[in-house]
């Protein structure tokens, strides 16, 4: 935590990042890595459930990104901040770049979604790492008011929920109070199995949330 505390939207960007064939890694941290992909190919299911225009907040490994450019949706809007990880972003997705079916943001997303309109989004799958000791408790609580604020009525967000077998209820009371009704809220467990080496993840499911407007 004291290293992490160090960390900062100022100095994020500035970091050194390294992939490898399983892992992603900036500076220290242990972002993501590819054992990971039947949960984040689920959360991009759930995104893209009711079709029409789907943001990602955070690209990553671009796992999700894959899986959410195989489904059948009009827009993929695409939200990142490191220069890196976007380098790597435009590499892997020149097609789609260039056809308009994705479009990438490029930026922390609380400076670059309040540019989007209100209730112009069908689905968001948020997963970002925290940079600050402050989002440790989970980065996607502090998106719950502006993922309300951007979906459309009946559209659907999903998030890593860092949670292994269901939603607390302290979880719960931060959707309802970004506006969220509890009969919309619903989840999965999803098995995983993770890496010897994984950093930041060591039971053997993820909740994948199920969060309708």
């Amino acid at each position: 935590m004291s290293e992490l505390a160090q960390t900062s939207k100022d100095r994020w960007g500035n970091l050194p990042v390294s992939y490898d064939e399983h892992n992603l890694k900036i500076s220290q941290y242990h972002v993501m890595a590819d054992w990971e992909r039947p949960y984040m190919e689920r959360l991009a299911e759930i995104a893209t459930s009711r079709g029409g225009t789907v943001l990602e907040v955070g690209y990553g490994m671009g796992i999700a990104a894959s899986a959410l450019q195989a489904r059948n949706v009009d827009l993929h809007l695409v939200i990142e901040c490191h220069p890196d990880v976007i380098a790597r972003c435009v590499s892997a997705h020149r097609t789609a770049l260039a056809s308009g079916s994705m479009h990438l943001l490029t930026g922390y997303w609380q400076d670059v979604t309040p540019l989007l309109a209100a209730a112009s989004i069908d689905g968001i799958l948020f997963d970002t790492f925290p940079v600050s000791a402050q989002e440790w408790v989970g980065t996607h609580m502090f998106f719950f008011e502006e993922a309300y604020r951007l979906l459309k009525p009946g559209g659907v967000l999903t998030y890593f929920s860092s949670e292994p077998t269901t939603l607390g209820e302290p979880h719960l009371e931060r959707l309802e109070q970004a506006g969220f009704e509890r009969g919309n809220i619903s989840f999965e467990v999803c098995p995983v199995q993770q890496s010897e080496d994984s950093k930041y993840w060591d039971a053997s499911s993820i909740v994948a949330p199920i969060v309708v407007k």
